[in-house]
């Protein structure tokens, strides 16, 4: 009875190591699974490609494309009765005593009428009281040229004659005075004088 006994406890003995193996070797399996795993948690992730914007660039002034100015010119300024003739041609007039007078509805020659109805200045300077005067009647900013004025010059009986001054037109003699007025042409304008000596007075145009 006391071998049986013994016998049990050899029996018992050996079953229980068999399990407390695999007991161990569970736990050692499962202390490894851990490890991995607080060392995959742990590790940082891998870093992808660095990518950067490339910095902006700014235009500078030479970059920059300066477009052309653009001008507008400047005209010249529309003449007046003090500036139709020269500076000295008004102070001699002003030392003869003819000062500017009203030209009137009419200056009774069929041109200078035409260029006033055209928007032409017209200027007349005379003496107080005396038959002394003369007329300049100016238009002015026209392309003379393709106008119909050098037609209107021959119709009216003004023909080129260059005398006294370089593009004077000579017109018919006056039947009261005898004395022919002119028309002095130019490439944008148009200058009446009733006193053909007058015609070197005029003023250059601008």
């Amino acid at each position: 009875m006391a071998a049986n006994t013994l016998r049990r406890m050899r029996l018992s003995r050996d079953g229980l190591r068999p399990a407390a193996a695999a007991a161990s070797t569970l736990g050692l399996l499962a202390l490894g699974a851990a490890l991995l795993t607080g060392c995959s948690a742990g590790a940082p992730a891998p870093a992808g490609p660095a990518t950067s914007e490339p910095p902006a660039v700014s235009a500078s002034p030479s970059d920059s494309v300066a477009e052309p100015a653009t001008g507008t010119g400047t005209e010249a300024a529309a003449a007046t009765c003090e500036s139709v003739l020269s500076a000295d041609a008004n102070a001699q007039l002003a030392a003869d005593g003819l000062d500017q007078v009203d030209v009137g509805q009419s200056t009774f020659y069929a041109i200078a009428d035409d260029l006033i109805a055209a928007g032409g200045l017209a200027c007349k300077w005379g003496r107080p009281s005396s038959d002394v005067a003369f007329t300049v009647v100016q238009l002015a900013g026209l392309d003379v040229p393709a106008s119909e004025w050098p037609a209107a010059l021959a119709e009216a009986g003004y023909t080129l004659t260059d005398d006294p001054v370089p593009g004077t037109y000579t017109g018919p003699a006056d039947p009261g005075t005898g004395v022919p007025s002119v028309v002095v042409v130019g490439a944008d304008r148009l200058t009446f004088v009733s006193v053909p000596l007058h015609a070197v007075d005029l003023a250059e145009a601008s």
